[in-house]
């Protein structure tokens, strides 16, 4: 019977998997909507309650071992994150960003709070596998704060403010040996492809496609040629993967992408300087980590687009 103290491993994973499908989309017929993964009772509480699980459950053996204690909470997020992985709940740029808080906690319960428990054995304890339960409705009833961000990204080019713009409002194919892919694109962020205008329903769009079949719907909302243009994004048009990080990120309620410029400046040695600029909304509980990530994936994205234009613009004029 010495397999039966790794049973709480499995529980908290359980547990976890399952708080998740009543969380969001995935919960049966929207019934579920006061609970959502854009809380903190999502982020912060129920890793706490995945990493508790384990030590409750566990033998008296495992309360006397530190590296049990340890361990144990942090299998019980691994497998958690396995579970939500493994049937299509969450893809891995998903976990990516859940995974410093959850990892976290399950570090702190495991040096902090296990031993602790250890101390006290009233079947009370049990009841904290209710306060997500709990918490997230009543979340629901604080207003979250709207902000707006913007990232900012620049790229000297060899080439006239004329042939730079010209590669901008329609962009030429990016091949895949012109485009540098890095981490982010390995773990679900698209890499873009093309773009061009297309008329549709009497109105114009540039339409920006990406690999998965990702395809982003923009109009021109302001013009000042060879030296600005801006695209206003249209993702209730656009043409998302069916995927979680789209679902959670892009067809969501809490990010949203606003608007998209380029501009191009003379600079000096018979080159410009090309400015790429992304402004978009969260509205959340958690801006500041939200933020966070939403700098990192954006300015990667920008900054290997830059660099994929400057390659293919330069070689073309050789």
């Amino acid at each position: 019977m010495k397999y039966i103290q790794y049973v709480g491993i499995l529980l908290g994973a359980i547990y976890g998997y399952c708080y998740r499908l009543i969380c969001g989309k995935e919960g049966i017929n929207g019934m579920y909507e006061d609970y959502n993964i854009y809380s903190i009772s999502f982020i912060w509480v129920l890793p706490i309650v995945i990493s508790i699980i384990p030590v409750l459950f566990a033998r008296k053996e495992i309360l006397e071992s530190r590296w049990k204690q340890f361990s144990f909470p942090f299998l019980s997020v691994l497998l958690f994150f396995f579970f939500t992985l493994s049937s299509g709940i969450e893809d891995w740029l998903c976990i990516l960003i859940i995974a410093f808080p959850f990892l976290l906690v399950a570090g702190l319960v495991g040096l902090c709070i296990a031993p602790l428990i250890k101390k006290r054995k009233s079947k009370k304890l049990y009841s904290i596998i209710l306060l997500p339960f709990l918490l997230n409705p009543l979340e629901s009833y604080l207003p979250n704060n709207k902000e707006s961000f913007s990232i900012e990204t620049r790229i000297e080019i060899k080439a006239t403010k004329e042939i730079i713009w010209n590669h901008l409002i329609e962009v030429p194919e990016i091949k895949k040996e012109e485009y540098n892919k890095g981490f982010y694109n390995f773990i679900g962020v698209p890499r873009p492809i093309k773009s061009e205008l297309k008329t549709i329903d009497n109105q114009e769009f540039r339409i920006g496609y990406f690999t998965d079949n990702l395809k982003l719907y923009e109009t021109i909302s302001q013009i000042d040629t060879l030296n600005f243009i801006e695209f206003k994004v249209h993702i209730d048009k656009s043409e998302l993967r069916d995927l979680p990080t789209d679902k959670h990120l892009l067809n969501s309620n809490y990010f949203h992408f606003e608007n998209i410029s380029y501009k191009i400046i003379t600079a000096r040695n018979g080159k410009a300087e090309l400015i790429l600029n992304c402004e978009y909304t969260l509205n959340s509980k958690m801006n500041g980590y939200a933020n966070f990530w939403a700098k990192q994936i954006i300015k990667d994205f920008e900054t290997r687009l830059l660099e994929s234009l400057k390659l293919k613009i330069e070689k073309e004029i050789l």
